[in-house]
């Protein structure tokens, strides 16, 4: 399959998926009637940042987070190298073009993009690149930027460029050309909160390709097993499906499940124990499957103490879900909200958001124990993709369960985009 195809059937390009003893469905199974428009879904993404642009009255955007890029162009390059170094960064001019800045000048990451005007070589300042040179690579970077800028403005005080990551020698070049800095994350995640069917479609393969890796974990868990190796699979099928990468490494058993967030380790899981984890995946074309589980591992029911567990976070989920309605302030779900009893641990989200990211706008809910205001305010719109999680540890310890469900939020409600945490094994008394 080309890297930027026209028109993709996710059907198609999976066939060639292999599959474990013990899968239930295929790739191909849930993709038939799912198609992506490449390029419409490129150049709505476009008018989004665009419309955001005029909003925000900015002559120009400069992007250096490689998700910001491939979201206003599509282009996907050394992604994951990219966030830790500035290598690459995109232009776009309010009336003018979409300038690429590419390592090197190579066009070849670029071949096919709809909303790329042109291609140039970047001038990474960084100091793996740069060195002692560092400032003048810099500035280099700011001449032309303000170069470019003044070949398209139609008045010369008009200086306003919205950056969303730049460091504080790449800020000083910008001001010393007299160009006018303002911060971009938000106008970009405001843009990328309403996802067209495409991105809906996107979003709909990556949690296919996930809830195949989470079968294929299922199925794969023995007692003596690693944590490491048991998350390798998850990654593995990743991969083998056109995925990208995974944000986190939260998988943990027995009572390393409690507190959440201990990453993956050497550690053997024991026949019995809990296995809890948290998918933050980055699948196909680049869009998010935020998905969590849980499973008790070489047994065929859970104890009487991982059920209490796991249907406690299961009934807040539900609760939670049942708020997302067209229209819905943040805060009025926050006062709606299920909570677990106190001497459970708070999980610090409600909601939030997901599109090329496990993790956008909105934030739902703030940290517990903290008093402060919401972290957003706003109201939820048709189009947004929204996961709902919990946690359910008791603070005295023990085990812990974390779940996370995907929704797409339409006029009528929430609607799931991936399958019912219903789990007999777990949820059967």
């Amino acid at each position: 399959m080309p890297d930027h195809p026209m028109s993709i059937n996710l059907a198609e390009a999976a066939r060639s998926a292999s599959s474990f003893p013990g899968e239930e469905r295929t790739i191909v199974d849930r993709l038939d009637d799912t198609a992506i428009d490449y390029d419409r879904m490129c150049r709505y993404r476009l008018a989004r940042v665009r419309a955001g642009m005029e909003a925000r009255d900015c002559d120009a955007l400069l992007l250096f987070d490689p998700v910001n890029i491939r979201y206003a162009c599509g282009a996907r390059n050394m992604q994951i190298w990219a966030m830790r170094n500035a290598a690459r960064y995109c232009l776009i001019l309010r009336d003018g073009p979409l300038v690429l800045f590419e390592i090197g000048g190579r066009p070849e990451p670029a071949a096919g993009l709809v909303c790329i005007d042109e291609v140039r070589r970047s001038r990474p300042w960084f100091y793996y690149y740069a060195g002692r040179h560092a400032q003048d690579h810099a500035r280099d970077f700011a001449r032309e930027i303000a170069v470019i800028m003044a070949e398209w403005q139609d008045k010369a005080d008009r200086r306003i460029v919205a950056v969303d990551r730049c460091d504080a020698i790449g800020l000083a070049a910008l001001q010393e050309f007299r160009l006018e800095p303002i911060d971009a994350q938000g106008l970009m995640e405001q843009a990328r909160r309403i996802k067209n069917e495409d991105e809906i479609n996107a979003i709909r393969h990556a949690i296919v390709v996930c809830e195949l890796g989470i079968d294929r974990m299922r199925f794969a868990l023995k007692p003596g097993l690693s944590e490491n190796a048991l998350w390798s699979i998850l990654h593995q099928t990743n991969i083998e499906q056109g995925g990208e990468y995974i944000d986190t490494r939260l998988l943990s058993s027995g009572r390393r499940t409690n507190p959440w967030y201990q990453e993956a380790s050497a550690k053997p899981i024991a026949a019995g124990e809990l296995v809890s984890f948290d998918c933050d995946l980055i699948g196909p074309l680049g869009y998010g499957a935020d998905l969590s589980g849980a499973f008790v591992c070489g047994r065929d029911r859970a104890s009487p103490a991982q059920r209490e567990l796991y249907v406690r976070a299961y009934d807040q989920i539900e609760h939670n879900s049942g708020l997302l309605a067209v229209g819905m302030a943040f805060d009025e779900i926050v006062a709606r909200a299920k909570r677990l009893p106190d001497h459970y641990h708070q999980f610090h989200r409600i909601a939030h958001g997901n599109g090329m990211a496990t993790g956008e706008f909105p934030a739902i809910g703030g940290r517990p124990g903290f008093a402060e205001p919401p972290i957003h305010d706003g109201v939820l719109e048709e189009g947004m993709v929204l996961c709902v999680g919990s946690y359910a540890g008791l603070k005295a310890g023990g085990e812990g369960v974390k779940l996370e469900r995907q929704f797409v939020l339409r006029a009528s409600g929430p609607v799931p985009l991936s399958r019912s945490l219903k789990d007999p094994a777990l949820m059967a008394a």
